[in-house]
């Protein structure tokens, strides 16, 4: 009886490798039947719940909306597209695509669930080529859909992981048939794709198509010689393939940006090298990390490994032991290194286990991607209570109006409850759910995504004096305590004469009141106030840029 998880390990060797044994028509079937269940287990929590407690979906979801109602009468005074080459448009062009044909609220969804989706299908089908044949294994994938990143709402970059596995696996395809051209035209093909998905995805895909050549060339290297000539093909077909994403790069506005490099968090990356296992359970995290461990462990006499992979895992684990908090205007950057390693574990090594320790092992690991599932969609139907309430209080809005948001909790304080509303000892994940304003109400909200280094949107005067695409929402207390410490963001100076509403999620325990403010709405979760410009002194009015 074949094993599940069983494969020789000699399969990485391109020249020598077997041609694999393709399995009869009724395992394929069962094959085909477990990834449609895969797939529809992972996408039912999308089902339940129209805005998902996902952080950056909202905003990202408001700028698709703009993009798409670019001549409405009243977005259009706010907002422009300005398309221009950006390592970051992917899932933009996808949204305004999507958004035109669905309702904004199924088609958000729809392109949540690509991003969701799109590492678990590059996982697959990296893994059917490198080993050639079809293979439960990497279908634990499922375990990781799921992930820290995910909650986080980095579609573009989830979106280029997909493509960068994808690309990865055409490459190694055309490497082992001995198609050069078409290898490097289809490598810089891919590159593009790659590029104007994420930038990260592009560095996925060099380390991926770098590890096969090392690997290539060390095979077919005979001992104590130095084939010339093998050598200068692969640094040739390499160099070929990726030379787009540089070209593109000096031409993208991020070439200009300032190199500023965040924060070290040493310690606190003990916890986030689980990002690729995260869930808003830390309990749940742990377990499904202890389970792959444990997955691995068992097979680990007979470990077959995609080309290059132990040196990419090494090269990704040092990136992100030294990786600060931020580069340029990217943030997150260890938490993805934590994924991309999470990702290769999965699809680039055969485990080969024993028939009962591979039905064992497979049966846990399909069970723990049904209960991780289970879990948010039900944390998320809890999350129907919270929109319910921010759209009680954004129904007072008037289409066109400017409303600023401020939040009761600091957003580093995770531990809340309900759970949907924080990620454990990372982030909370409620701080977007204003985009709505946008969404539903035409309002003008100060966060939006539309910063022209990183998005094909920008903010028209004079809106843009009270715009901050990259701020977090101001904190209650300071704007109680009329000092914004250390210093107040620009759209901040003068907010009560810019703005017409304030509204406030998530309201603090000891609520102090802040002078000019009439309450509107007073819910539990969402409150809205009406600024009152009447009632300012003299010395606190100046004349407003808006009529």
């Amino acid at each position: 009886m074949t094993s599940w998880f069983r494969w020789p390990p000699n399969s990485v060797d391109h020249d020598n490798a077997p041609a694999g044994e393709m399995p009869i028509a009724g395992q394929t079937w069962r094959w085909l039947t477990a990834l449609a269940g895969l797939v529809l287990i992972l996408a039912f929590p999308l089902t339940l719940v129209d805005v998902p407690p996902v952080l950056d979906y909202p905003n990202h979801l408001a700028r698709y909306f703009v993009l798409t109602n670019s001549d409405d009468v009243i977005l259009s005074k706010m907002y422009q597209p300005h398309w221009t080459i950006l390592p970051n448009l992917g899932m933009d062009v996808l949204g305004v695509l999507v958004l035109h044909i669905a309702d904004v609220h199924v088609g958000g969804r729809i392109l949540l669930g690509l991003s969701l989706l799109a590492p678990v299908f590059g996982v697959v089908i990296y893994h059917r080529v490198v080993f050639r044949r079809y293979s439960y294994w990497p279908l634990a994938s499922g375990l990781i859909a799921y992930n820290g990143i995910f909650f986080l709402g980095l579609m573009n970059f989830l979106l280029s992981l997909g493509l960068a596995l994808i690309g990865g696996a055409a490459w190694i395809a055309l490497h082992r048939s001995g198609y050069f051209w078409v290898r490097m035209a289809v490598g810089a093909f891919a590159t593009v794709v790659i590029f104007f998905s994420h930038i990260f995805g592009v560095m996925l895909f060099a380390l991926l198509i770098g590890g096969d050549e090392i690997e290539y060339f060390r095979k077919i290297r005979p001992p104590g010689t130095a084939p010339v000539g093998q050598l200068l093909s692969a640094a040739i077909a390499t160099f070929v393939a990726l030379t787009p994403a540089f070209a593109l790069y000096l031409s993208s506005p991020l070439d200009d940006a300032a190199a500023a490099l965040g924060d070290w968090y040493g310690i606190p990356k003990l916890w986030r090298i689980l990002t690729p296992f995260m869930t808003t359970n830390a309990d749940l995290t742990i377990l499904t990390a202890f389970m792959v461990f444990v997955a691995l462990t068992l097979g680990r006499r007979k470990l077959a490994f995609a080309p290059g992979i132990p040196l990419i895992v090494g090269v990704l684990f040092i990136a992100f032991i030294v990786a600060p908090f931020s580069i340029k205007s990217g943030t997150l950057i260890a938490e993805r290194f934590a994924l991309m390693m999470g990702l290769l574990v999965l699809d680039s090594i055969q485990p080969c286990l024993s028939s009962r320790d591979a039905a064992f092992t497979g049966s846990a690991l399909a069970v723990l991607i049904f209960v991780r599932s289970i879990y948010v969609g039900t944390t998320w139907i809890d999350h129907r209570r919270d929109l319910a309430d921010v759209r009680a209080a954004i129904a007072h809005v008037q289409p066109g109006s400017r409303v600023l948001v401020a939040r009761g909790q600091p957003g580093y304080l995770t531990d809340v409850l309900p759970p949907e509303r924080a990620l454990p000892g990372v982030y909370r994940l409620d701080g977007n759910v204003a985009a709505l304003l946008v969404i539903e109400r035409k309002a003008f909200w100060p966060l939006l995504f539309a910063d022209p280094i990183q998005q094909p949107l920008v903010v028209k005067p004079p809106f843009d004096r009270i715009a901050h695409p990259l701020a977090e929402p101001v904190e209650w207390k300071a704007l109680a305590a009329e000092t914004l410490v250390p210093k107040p963001a620009t759209y901040l100076e003068h907010w009560r004469d810019d703005f017409d509403n304030v509204l406030l999620i998530d309201p603090p325990p000891k609520m102090a009141a802040i002078y000019g403010l009439g309450p509107i709405y007073q819910g539990e979760y969402a409150q809205l106030y009406n600024i009152d410009h009447r009632q300012l002194p003299a010395p606190q009015r100046r004349e407003s840029a808006f009529p």
